[in-house]
């Protein structure tokens, strides 16, 4: 029994056993003998009429005789090559069809291309009954072995299984987006199902621009990670940057390139009507468009407070002064803490802008005031004698917190009464504006350099739930801003206005800020700067400009009559009154194109350059980009948030977004990542084990 199990011959052939068949008979030229038989035929009839004369035609008999000779000498010449060129394809396919010999009879050719010999357009192919055609690997095989012999693409036009009958022919040429859309397929199904009907739509260029998935592999795709995962895998393994839609009720899956977006977008303002309450419970203040055009808006009867963080030149002032503008335009009463005295002089006289205060002691009044009057408001509420949409909504933008609050801390060493407490008072008011104002209509917007530490953490940063960073961010301030070390720390460089907001569905976006001009720095130059302001400019003032009257010193009762400075109670008290540009030495002319002139060469700031006194030998100090120094260990180690060294010999480096197992090769780690540099996004494939360069963020 174990003989005959031994020696049975397998039911599909292998290759081994293509040495076994041999190879074909050797071919014959089959044009000889009719042509033979032509002229046999034209010299029997030339006997004949010698004999006994028939007819006067035998010269034509010869050309015909002669003319069939040769077409059948060269339709047997061209059926000989042809046999040539068709034998190799055939011994290549023999082994899979289960033949006992080597024959040409399975394999026949049944269409040839133009051309003397030309290619073999469409064939003919039998195999045997007991040959397994339900293994995919059967057609696959036939299909590989015609292309290799015979150069040609070959695909299957019909197929009898019952017959045991296959038709393959030449599969139409391919052109450069159809090549694209089968890899786009290859690759779709490859990384979420194979069994996934796909659908490819190219744009106008030819390009591959959206993709529809219709996939069996459901409960997988409910892991969030794998989703985030398959995004990256086709966002790397395809042309451009892409993005999928989820519909995880329909398993489907829709792949779409993600838009450029656009370096600048200009602040616009609609016709708004006078203030009501329902009108300010859907107020809303544009922030910026992300990438698929949507505007994302900070809605204050939502969220009452807004944070911004960004460096110099990211863009942060300019959102300010864009909220500004649609605040006032939108008849909002509008308080300005300038933290640094300069980033709001264009803005004094803007309508509805009330009160700017520039000076430390003018903003500790301004913010004394605002105290004062959510207490006023709580007031009137409690006492039922006015009702929340009796008040009017009052914004206070507060520039550059951090440098506020040292120059308060100095400041108030100078003017600190006697038994006051050892810091200064408005700084917590503010705190509890930030937790109590939204009652009041009162809401802040509260910029910052950089993500403090002390301002950022516990209660303060939750009273904040509306957010916007510019710029990039260091691991840790991504951290405490987002949640994320990874979040906004790859904003592309040199793309002022370039930023990170909450969306509808509080997730982080990137968006394009609104640009709105300065009239500060602006000349006569930048006409189209200032005509787009006059379109942001209300055309109404509801609220006069204000200014904080500087408080008279008192007298000492010792005699002396020496007049002393005002404490910090003085200052907190000081009166706010109506603009009374004569209360001060100059007499700022409003911000206009008429009023701007340009300097000449001459009475321009002359700037000395910084001698450098730096040794040759020092190299740059590379702390302070919140990293740790590197260390080599195994890609294993990775966390997200740490920076790894992408490419050593460019000396590219980028921020980690994700480390997971390979959907495809589970011994192999995916590594998600943002270019330090450019902001893109990329994945490498690395082994576990293998020793990589990085670097970890620094402790907060």
């Amino acid at each position: 029994m174990a003989t005959r199990v031994a020696t049975r011959p397998p039911a599909r052939p292998t290759a081994p056993a293509a040495i076994a068949l041999g190879v074909l008979p050797r071919r014959q030229l089959t044009g000889i003998i009719p042509a033979l038989l032509a002229l046999a035929i034209a010299t029997a009839i030339t006997g004949l009429n010698v004999v006994r004369p028939f007819t006067t035609l035998i010269p034509l008999v010869w050309v015909v005789a002669i003319a069939l000779a040769a077409g059948a000498l060269a339709a047997g010449i061209r059926a000989f090559q042809r046999a040539g060129r068709m034998d190799p394809a055939i011994e290549a396919v023999l082994p899979y069809l289960g033949a006992a010999q080597p024959t040409r009879a399975l394999v026949e050719p049944i269409k040839w291309t133009r051309g003397w010999v030309g290619v073999p357009e469409r064939i003919k192919i039998r195999y045997a009954s007991h040959v397994d055609d339900t293994d995919p690997r059967f057609l696959d095989q036939i299909l590989a072995g015609l292309t290799r012999r015979l150069g040609e693409e070959y695909r299957v036009r019909k197929h009898n299984s019952r017959r045991c009958v296959l038709v393959v022919e030449i599969s139409p040429a391919a052109d450069p987006v159809s090549r694209e859309q089968q890899r786009a397929i290859e690759v779709i199904k490859q990384v979420v199902d194979q069994g996934a009907n796909v659908s490819v739509t190219s744009a106008e260029d030819g390009s591959v621009s959206k993709i529809e998935v219709k996939h069996n592999a459901g409960p997988q795709m409910a892991m969030v990670a794998r989703r985030l995962r398959i995004e990256k895998i086709v966002s790397s393994m395809l042309p451009g940057r892409w993005r999928a839609r989820w519909d995880l009720e329909a398993d489907k899956i829709t792949f779409e390139v993600r838009p450029t977006m656009p370096d600048m977008v200009l602040h616009q303002v609609d016709p708004t009507p006078p203030l009501t309450h329902s009108a300010y419970k859907a107020f809303k203040i544009p922030i910026g468009v992300d990438e698929d055009g949507q505007i994302q808006h900070w809605q204050p009867a939502v969220s009452p407070h807004c944070l911004v963080i960004g460096g110099t030149g990211s863009g942060k002032t300019s959102f300010q002064h864009t909220v500004l503008t649609h605040l006032a335009h939108a008849h909002w009463r509008v308080w300005v803490l300038d933290g640094k005295r300069i980033e709001f002089i264009g803005f004094d006289d803007w309508p509805n802008v009330e009160l700017v205060a520039d000076r430390v002691e003018h903003q500790v009044r301004m913010l004394h005031a605002a105290h004062e009057l959510m207490e006023a408001r709580y007031t009137q509420l409690r006492n039922r004698t006015a009702r929340l949409e009796d008040f009017e909504p009052l914004a206070i933008i507060i520039d550059e917190y951090a440098t506020f609050k040292a120059s308060v801390q100095r400041w108030y060493k100078t003017v600190k009464p006697k038994g006051a407490p050892a810091q200064a008072p408005v700084l917590e008011l503010l705190s509890d504006l930030a937790r109590l104002a939204r009652s009041a209509k009162i809401h802040m917007l509260l910029g910052l350099q950089r993500p403090d530490v002390e301002f950022l953490g516990g209660e303060m940063r939750d009273n904040f739930g509306a957010r916007v960073s510019f710029g990039r961010l260091s691991p840790q301030g991504a951290n405490m801003m987002w949640d994320s070390f990874a979040i906004g720390v790859a904003i592309p460089r040199n793309k002022r206005g370039r930023g990170v907001t909450l969306n509808a569905e509080s997730t982080p976006v990137e968006i394009q800020a609104y640009y709105t001009p300065d009239p500060a720095k602006l000349d006569s130059s930048d006409k189209a700067d200032w005509d787009h302001l006059a379109t942001l400019r209300p055309a109404d003032e509801d609220y006069g400009r204000k200014m904080i009257r500087d408080p008279e010193g008192v007298l000492t009762d010792d005699g002396d009559a020496e007049e002393l400075e005002p404490d910090y109670h003085q200052w907190a008290m000081a009166e706010i009154v109506d603009w009374d540009p004569t209360a001060r030495s100059f007499k700022p002319e409003p911000m206009r194109l008429a009023t701007v002139t340009t300097l000449s060469p001459r009475d321009r700031v002359q700037f000395v350059p910084e001698s450098d006194d730096e040794p040759d030998d020092v190299e740059p100090d590379a702390e302070g980009d919140g990293y740790g120094e590197s260390i080599e260990g195994p890609a294993v180690e990775l966390e997200i948030g740490d920076l790894m060294l992408t490419d050593a010999t460019l000396g590219l480096w980028g921020v980690i977004e994700g480390v997971e197992p390979d959907v495809i090769d589970d011994e192999q780690l995916a590594v998600e990542y943002r270019d330090l540099e450019s902001g893109e996004e990329g994945l490498l494939t690395i082994s576990d084990n293998e020793v990589i360069t990085y670097r970890r963020p620094d402790a907060a």
